[in-house]
């Protein structure tokens, strides 16, 4: 990979306006292979980032915390894919499963405004249990893959159900029980890249989870709420695909709730590897991909979301600039 003619390339858009920070980390064999960073922490605030600083990395989430937590459950037989849903929440139809939240395929809608229709003055726990309730009524599109945060909402609450604990801690816990050594967290202590205005908040989140949901169930959530940088990401994974325990069961679930990149369009390349590849992307413009055959890792940061998420063409603008960075990958 070509270091010099992608920061090059990478600091184009932040004069082209489409994030104001980036990070890149990739790393062959566990040993680093290219780095960099840029830009400021909005496009107002002339903070410059560094290595170490932290970006919202919206539904990546679902991959750091919400996988690697539930597949270890799997392993150690505390919970099964098959279990029903309605096992843990009563008014959830008894055909979903717990593998079906995971792989996305229970039918569940992609999204819906927890925080426009729940009141906003209850504790967590009611939001959570009236986030359940309505989850309830949504209709499904039986056996049909859609891509959702519902479904790691409720993945989210389960745990807590199951550990008798909020995310954060059965995160903390999984990570000491495993040996692994990261700076991932949920409550970032210094500055991070904005993201989009927060018509929630009326204004930029500051140190907080971008995503309106996740916010209003207050911040620690499995679709969305942690922070860290690209190379604390690939670090993170490195030591992850080194357990043992974590590739048997990705293998026995096909690596579900991880993208499979494929096609010549795809945000991970125009020639990604699908037997091979997977993968996982941010809303706010983040995205990391993993190469388990050649043994590569790559994570692209940004803050593409920022000022605003309704900027001209920016989904096709950051799925070029992520295809651009994984062909130099592969």
């Amino acid at each position: 990979m070509d270091g010099a003619k992608l920061t090059e390339f990478l600091e184009y858009q932040i004069k082209e306006k489409l994030f104001s920070a980036y990070q890149f980390y990739t790393s062959k064999n566990g040993v680093k292979t290219n780095s960099g960073f840029g830009g400021t922490i909005s496009f107002k605030n002339r903070h410059v980032i560094d290595c170490a600083t932290v970006f919202d990395i919206a539904s990546i989430t679902k991959v750091v915390l919400a996988v690697p937590v539930l597949y270890h459950l799997i392993y150690n037989k505390k919970l099964s894919p098959d279990c029903k849903v309605c096992k843990f929440f009563n008014d959830i139809s008894d055909d979903v499963t717990v593998f079906e939240l995971i792989d996305h395929s229970s039918g569940f809608p992609a999204w819906t405004p927890f925080y426009d229709e729940i009141n906003g003055t209850l504790s967590i726990e009611n939001k959570k249990a009236e986030a359940v309730r309505i989850i309830s009524k949504v209709k499904r599109e039986k056996r049909k893959r859609i891509y959702s945060d519902i479904n790691y909402i409720l993945l989210g609450f389960i745990l807590e159900k199951i550990h008798g604990k909020s995310l954060d801690a059965i995160f903390s816990e999984f990570l000491i029980e495993n040996g692994i050594k990261t700076e991932i967290c949920f409550n970032p202590k210094n500055a991070v890249p904005l993201t989009s205005y927060s018509t929630l908040r009326k204004n930029y989140p500051d140190k907080t989870v971008e995503d309106e949901n996740s916010f209003f169930l207050g911040g620690k959530t499995a679709h969305a709420g942690l922070f860290a940088s690209a190379k604390e990401t690939v670090n993170y994974f490195e030591q992850l695909l080194a357990k043992e325990w974590f590739r048997k069961v990705s293998l026995n679930l096909n690596f579900a709730g991880f993208d499979k990149p494929e096609g010549n369009n795809s945000n991970y390349g125009t020639n990604p590897d699908p037997e091979n590849q997977i993968g996982h992307l941010g809303f706010t413009g983040t995205a990391i991909l993993i190469d388990l055959k050649k043994e590569k890792i790559a994570a692209l940061f940004t803050n593409a979301t920022h000022p605003s998420a309704e900027k001209v063409d920016r989904k096709e603008r950051i799925k070029k600039v992520r295809q651009h960075f994984f062909d130099l990958l592969t």
